[in-house]
């Protein structure tokens, strides 16, 4: 009988395996021994994994309520004078913070283990520091403020490695209410004004370091209201309460500057070296602190070294907040800026005279538009009103082209603001390329020029003729500058093509007009009204062709 030929080819030997696989296969699912498939996992419900949290959190709960027999153990050894009171209290302290400890110590998946365990640590050291200090007064208020101010820094350390926010989150809280809290009842507000500023000084140095940022707003509120508060009870009209412990004006003034350099330098740090945004709650606190330091400083009273004092801290801060900006970009760059200019108004104002203050904000608007940067030009427009209006130079100004008939300006601070808004406004055209800012200074140049020369001519004519001359010429002279300036800027915009000055020759005509209707057609005298008559008539006359030829092609 022949055997059964074999196969010799790879080919053939993977086919009849493959045979064999399916016959296999097909018995075994005749005979029911195939496996079933892997079933998925069925996706727990959230109300089941909420219950089991909750049901795995009780136990915790039961630690919890152990913890807080255990204070009140140690209260009522105290209270028995098993030990000495200030041993007890210490026990009880190191208990609260031992509680600290083991929530930092629980891994961070139990949030819940983690959070009743910080909870019964702030139970503990809350109301014992109370009792302490109100009740049985073992710890002085220094004292409590010193414990506080360790139990925070030690929570916000302990949680630092593995980011627990509630572990540091339960001791800021704690750290701060029971400052608020032992501040209202002790009467006594330098320790406790002092541990809430050194509280946010830590929590700042955090945030420097990238740690505990959402808890920034808790403790810059707490130190603004503890400093305002300590302020208004210094400052008001009836003085400190009887019964509150005196609050010396140097560590009331010491608090302040406290609160401006914790928020500043902690804001520079963050935007120099931490590249950092100012973020809306560096900018409304940094404005805070500035509000509340020099604010609350000058409530202190008119003491010159107080001034003095307030008048350097406003100055050297905007120095410091012009240096950033020119080291900043962006949304840091307008924000310092800004500072640096309105801590520059006030600390002029704080201590020096109002021409002294004209002068120096003359020479800071010069000096913006001679950086050129385009967002700092910008502040020179603010600089030079300030050093127009503040001194009344402006209101001068106006008098000397607006005024009656015989209407006496000073003419000096007068020609000093229209030299420095002459060289304000060529400095814009050579660093700014922006029209509205080019027009803006020549209005301010125009209007100052035409009241210097209105107060030149008419000073000259009674100089000429005499005190008793009629004043009628004066309103004529008047007259004449605005319309002769009308001609003189449609000059300016033929020859050297500086259309910005267009706006003002509608502006002189128009003011040109009132004088000719209100004042001038008033006067006795007519042939001072018909001087008048005839220079407003001639500028009609010769300015439309004048701004029809300086007229841009295609404008």
């Amino acid at each position: 009988m022949p055997s059964p030929a074999l196969p010799n080819e790879p080919d053939d030997v993977n086919r009849t395996l493959q045979a064999l696989e399916e016959r296999v296969a097909r018995i075994e699912e005749h005979l029911g021994l195939s496996a079933a498939p892997a079933q998925a996992p069925v996706p727990q419900e959230p109300a089941l994994a909420a219950f089991r949290e909750g049901a795995s959190a009780v136990p915790i709960l039961g630690r919890m309520l152990l913890g807080l027999a255990g204070a009140y153990v140690l209260r009522a050894i105290t209270d028995a004078r098993a030990v000495p009171r200030n041993v007890g209290v210490f026990a009880a302290i190191l208990y609260a913070i031992l509680w600290l400890v083991l929530a930092a110590r629980t891994p961070a998946a139990r949030r819940a283990q983690t959070a009743l365990y910080s909870l019964t640590s702030a139970l503990v050291l809350g109301p014992l520091l109370w009792e302490a200090t109100i009740r049985l007064r073992v710890l002085s208020p220094w004292t409590s403020a010193a414990v506080l101010f360790v139990f925070t820094v030690f929570g916000l350390v302990v949680s630092w490695r593995k980011n627990l926010l509630v572990v540091a989150t339960t001791a800021t809280l704690t750290g701060v209410l029971t400052a608020a809290a032992l501040l209202v009842e002790t009467e006594d507000v330098a320790p406790f004004l002092f541990v809430l500023l050194a509280i946010a000084a830590a929590v700042e140095a955090s945030a420097c370091l990238e740690h505990w940022l959402n808890e920034r707003w808790l403790t810059a509120s707490a130190a603004d209201l503890a400093v305002l508060v300590a302020t208004y009870l210094v400052t008001n009209a009836n003085g400190l309460p009887e019964t509150y412990a005196p609050i010396p004006h140097g560590a009331l003034l010491a608090s302040q500057m406290a609160l401006l350099a914790i928020y500043f330098s902690s804001t520079l740090f963050r935007t120099l070296f931490r590249g950092h945004s100012l973020n809306i709650f560096e900018t409304a606190q940094l404005a805070l602190a500035f509000l509340i330091a020099i604010g609350g400083g000058l409530r202190l009273g008119a003491d010159p070294h107080i001034l003095a004092g307030m008048t350097t801290v406003s100055l050297s801060s905007a120095a410091a907040c012009y240096w950033l900006a020119f080291a900043e970009r962006g949304r840091n760059f307008v924000i310092y800026s800004a500072y640096g200019f309105l801590l520059s108004i006030a600390g002029t104002l704080i201590a020096l005279s109002y021409p002294v203050s004209a002068a120096i904000w003359s020479v800071l608007a010069i000096a913006c538009l001679a950086a050129g940067r385009f967002g700092l030009s910008w502040y020179a427009v603010p600089y030079l009103l300030s050093a127009l209006v503040a001194p009344e130079t402006f209101n001068e100004a106006t008098r000397s082209i607006l005024g009656g008939a015989d209407t006496h300006v000073a003419l000096v601070p007068v020609l000093s603001a229209t030299i420095v808004a002459v060289a304000c406004y060529f400095l814009a055209l050579r660093n700014s390329p922006n029209g509205i800012l080019h027009a803006i200074f020549a209005g301010f140049a125009f209007w100052l020029l035409a009241g210097t020369a209105a107060a030149v001519l008419t000073g000259g004519y009674h100089q000429l003729f005499g005190a008793v001359a009629p004043h009628a010429y004066c309103a004529t002279l008047r007259t004449g500058v605005l319309a002769g300036g009308a001609v003189l800027l449609a000059f300016a915009i033929l020859v050297w093509k500086r259309t910005e000055l267009r706006p003002l020759i509608y502006v002189a005509m128009g003011f040109g007009a009132y004088r000719l209707l209100l004042i001038d057609l008033r006067q006795d005298v007519k042939p001072a009204l018909v001087l008048s008559l005839f220079a407003y008539g001639a500028a009609l006359i010769f300015l439309p062709g004048l701004m029809q030829h300086g007229r841009a092609p295609g404008a």
